[in-house]
């Protein structure tokens, strides 16, 4: 079962995780499996206009990488990758995918569109029962242990060997994706769940200090955040403090060091939804509604990070996952349709900070998840799934990708369409500002935090709508927390006693 708090100490090898992982779409299908900030958790994908020579040929170049940890059969084949984006496309996973399909593996892939939330299983569950499963999907919330629990995954032991120094750094990680004694997802990197977004100018601009300035001086805590939009709110009536969904306030939450949704290393099942510290953060958060710097849904209950973008000087912070974040705002002030007016080899003004501090808990803590594939039963070519799991892994610790990925990132190589109606014509690529980028690996593996992993979306929706509903409801609809979680507590560990 999962192990929730990881130590910093645990994941020195995440110093090696320089690269952009695939984790959420930008170029083809963006969405979050919470996308309501009025309302419980629910699933939504919504699909982006790409200008249909974007994905003409370049002369981007395919890395090299070295395969001494682990030698590729080069013969991979198809494999079937299900998927709510394509991570063939993705500017955060196609140049692992342009590895695994050149020579060195021979691999070719095949995107199985779906939806995200209980849709993604659900769709899953009827190619299954048809006999026309694919070979392997995205790590999801509510694949361990709901999926697994429905059988909907292969165990994977027989494959790898995890005893190789490639997974050291990833075994609590690893252990976390063992369920009644069978291993099914072999993680190859970590994120940070979500952050706090801002435009930088926004802050210039009224004279706030950045936040940036306050976490390298060890003064950003909860009671900074709260003047930092209070201050900003003051301004002008018309302003809003922090946008956030019902599962960004749960992570919010997990600064106390408590997770929401608790398996301890034994096995055992928590619901620390009426602990003291929960009820602390939420009643925190309902004062920020109370105050008025809470968003007023004046742009729909769902605004993502592109839509975001060109009204960042209206919302403070913006709660949400911080790569997919500063890379989608970034691509819709830089990269308009056609290439005349994109906005090249300039770095935006967009930056993210942690959350901040809970100037009561004993550590700094940082709400994290992990990435991985996972094999469907049923897979027609497992051997081409693990040689693609193993491809991601290779590619977070090859050396010479490592000190090419920075660079790829803050003083990338200009690339120049090689074909189609834009050819000659550079195109367009995000230049993350070195700053960002840096603390971006720093919440990574950094001995500043302690890193928490929250359970909450892994039982299914009763679980984790109930705990989203509670806490939704209290700091958003003003309704009695106490009151709220009494009534909900019953239910939702009704729902968890089928895995206890």
């Amino acid at each position: 079962m999962r192990k929730i708090k990881i130590a910093a100490s645990v994941i020195l090898c995440a110093s090696l995780v320089l690269n952009i992982t695939a984790c959420d779409s930008l170029d083809t299908v963006s969405a979050d499996s919470s996308v309501s900030p009025v309302g419980p958790a629910t699933s939504t994908t919504t699909m982006t206009t790409v200008d249909p020579d974007e994905n003409a040929a370049t002369d981007e170049k395919v890395k090299d990488m070295d395969t001494g940890g682990y030698t590729p059969s080069g013969n991979a084949g198809t494999i079937k990758i299900y998927s709510y984006y394509d991570v063939t496309v993705d500017q955060k996973g196609k140049e692992q995918c342009m590895i695994f399909e050149s020579e060195q593996y021979g691999g070719d892939i095949e995107w199985i569109m779906t939806t995200n939330g209980y849709q993604f299983y659900e769709k899953l569950g009827t190619l299954i029962a048809a006999d026309d499963s694919p070979d392997i999907t995205t790590y999801e919330g509510m694949s361990m242990p709901f999926a697994v629990k429905k059988n909907m995954f292969e165990p994977i032991d027989d494959y790898f060997d995890l005893s190789d120094p490639m997974w050291a750094d990833m075994m609590p990680y690893i252990e976390a994706n063992i369920y009644e004694d069978k291993l099914y997802c072999v993680p190859h990197c970590t994120f940070a769940s979500y952050a706090l977004n801002y435009n930088r100018k926004t802050f210039a601009d009224n004279n706030l200090t950045d936040p940036y300035e306050l976490y390298m001086n060890g003064e950003w805590t909860w009671d900074a955040w709260r003047q930092l939009m209070v201050d900003f709110c003051n301004i002008d009536d018309n302003n809003i403090g922090f946008y956030a969904t019902d599962t960004i306030a749960t992570s919010f939450c997990n600064t106390t060091g408590k997770a929401l949704i608790d398996i301890t290393p034994d096995g055992k099942i928590y619901n620390n939804l009426n602990d003291p510290d929960i009820t602390r953060a939420v009643d925190f958060l309902s004062e920020l509604e109370r105050s008025g710097v809470l968003y007023d849904n004046r742009y729909g209950s769902w605004v993502a990070p592109a839509d975001w973008a060109p009204i960042s000087n209206e919302i403070l912070f913006f709660g949400m996952e911080p790569e997919w974040t500063y890379i989608a705002a970034t691509e819709k002030m830089q990269n308009f349709p056609g290439v005349e007016n994109d906005i090249l080899n300039t770095v935006s003004d967009f930056a993210f900070v942690p959350f901040p501090r809970d100037p009561q808990a004993d550590e700094y803590y940082l709400s994290q998840w992990m990435f991985g594939y996972m094999v469907v039963k049923g897979a027609k070519n497992i051997e081409g799934a693990i040689d693609f799991i193993y491809c991601n892994r290779l590619y977070q610790i090859d050396e010479n990708i490592r000190n090419q990925v920075k660079q790829d990132h803050v003083n990338p190589e200009k690339v120049t369409y090689t074909a189609g109606k834009y050819e000659g014509r550079q195109k367009w690529e995000i230049i993350w500002d070195e700053q960002v980028y840096d603390l971006w690996q720093e919440m990574l593996k950094s001995d500043k935090f302690s890193y928490l992993i929250d359970d909450l979306n892994g039982f299914g929706e009763e679980v984790s709508a109930g705990v989203c509903k509670t806490i939704f409801d209290s700091t958003f609809g003003g309704e009695s927390f106490a009151q709220l979680s009494q009534i909900n507590m019953p239910i939702i560990d009704t729902a968890l006693d089928e895995y206890r």
